[in-house]
C-alpha cells in the first residue's frame, strides 16, 4: 500500500508587532500590586511641563524668585503664590496712599481676585509664606457688617486675603445679617464713603480702599456661587484665576521654610521695598495706546466672554501696570509701555479663566432666562428696557443682570464695538 509523503508540519510564525495586543500580553489572573501597576500605566499622561504663568513673570525679578522657590520648593499650584506676590505688592502701595492718573482719571491699586484651586492645594501656605516675607498691613477675616466697618475704619487700604471665599460670598448672598457686607463691598470697589450708625456713635470711613485675594475651592465656588450671582453686577467685580494642580508628582516634604529659600525672597523683596515710591504715577501716552491696542485685539479674541466681564478686566491693567512698574525697579512716575505690556498679559489670562470659569456652570438655566426675555421682546415688538425685563421676566432680579441678558439677546456683532472704547474708561 502507497503511502502518502509525509506532510511537515508549518512552522508557528510569531505575531508580527502590528498584530500583537496589549491584552494578549496581561496575565489572567494579576495580583493586587500588578492590578495596581497597571492601573497606573493606563492613567499616565504626557502633560506639559512649562507652565503657563511664565508669560507674565519678569526675569530676575521678586516675582521671578517667587515662582522659582515655589517651584523648587512645594507643588502648590503656581497661580497662588504668583497673584499672591502680585496683590501683595499692590497692597504695599496702596498702603502708602499711592495713585494712577490715566487720561484724567484718578485710581487707586486695589485689585480684586478669586483664585479657584482644588481641595489640598495649600492655599493658605502660600499666604503664610508671603505675609512672613512681605509683612504687610492685613484686614482681618469678616464676621458681621458692623464688625466689617469698625475694622476698615481701623485697617483701610489693608490688604484682605481670605480663605474659604466661596463660603464667604454665600452668607453675603443668602444671610440677612451678611447682606448689609454686599452693599458696603459695593461702595468699597467705587472707593466711596462708607458710614455706618449706631446707638453710641457714627463710623465714616472716607476713601475706602483694599486690595482683596480671595481663595476658595472650586467645587465649593461652584456650590454657592450661583450662575445669577456671577452675573449681577457685584461677583464681575472680581477677577478669577484657576490654579489646577500642578503636573509633576507630588512632593514629599515642603522646603519653603528653610534658611536659603527664606533668605532668597527676603533679598528679593528689600529690593522692591527700597524702591522710590511717588504719590502719583501717570499713564503716558504710549501705555494708553498700547492699552487701547490690546484691548481691541483681545476684543476680538475673547468675544465669548461677557463685554461687562470683559471691561472690568481690561480696566484693571493700569493697576497691574503699576505693579509691574515697581516690580521692575524702575524709579519714574510715569508708568511706560513696557509696563502696560506686561500687564495685559496678566488681564490675558483673567479673560481665559473667567471664560473657563462660566463654562463649568450649568448653562441651562441662562439660556431659559434669555428664551424667556427674547419671548418678552417678542411680544412687545422690540427690544426690551432692563426695568421691563425685571417685570417681565421673574428670573431676572436687577438692573446689571438684566443688562448682561440685554447682551445675550443682541447678535454679537453690533453689540461688541471694539472701536468704541478706543479710550480708556473706568469700569
Amino acid at each position: 500500500m502507497a503511502r502518502h509523503p509525509s506532510r511537515k508540519k508549518k512552522a508557528r510564525r510569531s505575531p508580527t508587532s502590528a498584530q500583537i495586543s496589549i491584552f494578549d500580553q496581561i496575565p489572567r489572573n494579576l495580583t493586587q500590586a500588578q492590578q495596581e501597576t497597571l492601573r497606573g500605566f493606563l492613567n499616565f499622561k504626557t502633560t506639559n511641563t512649562k507652565w503657563r504663568g511664565r508669560d507674565i513673570v519678569p526675569p530676575d525679578t521678586f516675582l521671578a524668585t517667587v515662582i522659582d522657590r515655589f517651584q523648587h520648593g512645594c507643588d502648590v499650584p503656581l497661580e497662588i503664590p504668583a497673584f499672591t506676590a502680585l496683590h501683595g505688592i499692590a497692597a504695599w502701595l496702596l498702603d502708602q496712599n499711592v495713585q494712577i492718573s490715566v487720561a484724567g482719571s484718578t485710581v487707586r491699586p486695589d485689585l480684586w481676585t478669586t483664585v479657584l484651586a482644588e481641595s489640598g492645594a495649600s492655599k493658605t501656605y502660600a499666604t503664610r509664606v508671603l505675609q512672613n516675607v512681605m509683612a504687610l498691613r492685613r484686614f482681618p477675616e469678616v464676621t458681621t457688617a458692623a464688625q466689617f466697618v469698625a475694622d476698615l475704619q481701623e485697617h483701610n487700604h489693608a490688604a484682605w486675603f481670605q480663605d474659604e471665599w466661596g463660603q464667604l460670598i454665600k452668607r453675603i448672598n443668602s444671610q440677612t445679617y451678611a447682606d448689609e457686607i454686599r452693599d458696603y463691598l459695593l461702595r468699597l470697589y467705587d472707593n466711596q464713603t462708607i458710614s455706618r450708625r449706631t446707638r453710641s456713635q457714627t463710623i465714616e470711613v472716607e476713601d475706602p480702599a483694599l486690595v482683596i485675594l480671595g481663595t476658595t475651592v472650586t467645587d465649593t465656588f461652584l456650590q454657592n456661587v450661583t450662575l445669577e450671582s456671577m452675573l449681577d453686577g457685584f461677583m464681575q467685580r472680581f477677577q478669577y484665576v484657576i490654579a489646577e494642580r500642578r503636573p509633576e508628582p507630588p512632593m514629599p516634604l515642603y522646603t519653603m521654610d528653610d534658611a536659603p529659600t527664606s533668605r532668597a525672597l527676603t533679598e528679593a523683596w528689600d529690593r522692591v521695598s527700597n524702591t522710590t515710591i511717588h504719590s502719583l504715577y501717570t499713564a503716558s501716552p504710549e501705555a494708553i495706546e498700547v492699552y487701547c491696542t490690546q484691548f481691541r485685539r483681545l476684543f476680538r479674541d475673547h468675544t465669548t466672554v461677557p463685554s461687562s466681564f470683559f471691561r472690568r478686566i481690561l480696566w484693571r491693567s493700569f493697576k497691574y501696570a503699576l505693579v509691574y512698574h515697581v516690580l521692575l525697579g524702575k524709579e519714574t512716575p510715569e508708568i511706560d509701555a513696557g509696563d502696560l505690556g506686561w500687564a495685559i498679559r496678566v488681564a490675558e489670562l483673567h479673560l481665559q479663566d473667567a471664560r473657563n470659569l462660566l463654562d463649568r456652570y450649568n448653562m441651562s438655566y441662562l439660556e431659559k432666562v434669555v428664551c424667556k426675555a427674547e419671548a418678552l421682546a417678542q411680544r412687545l415688538r422690540r427690544a426690551p428696557s432692563p426695568r421691563e425685563l425685571i417685570a417681565g421676566v421673574r428670573d431676572i432680579k436687577n438692573a446689571p443682570m438684566a443688562r448682561f441678558v440685554q447682551e445675550l439677546m443682541r447678535p454679537q456683532g453690533p453689540q461688541r464695538d471694539a472701536n468704541a472704547s478706543s479710550r480708556p474708561m473706568a469700569a
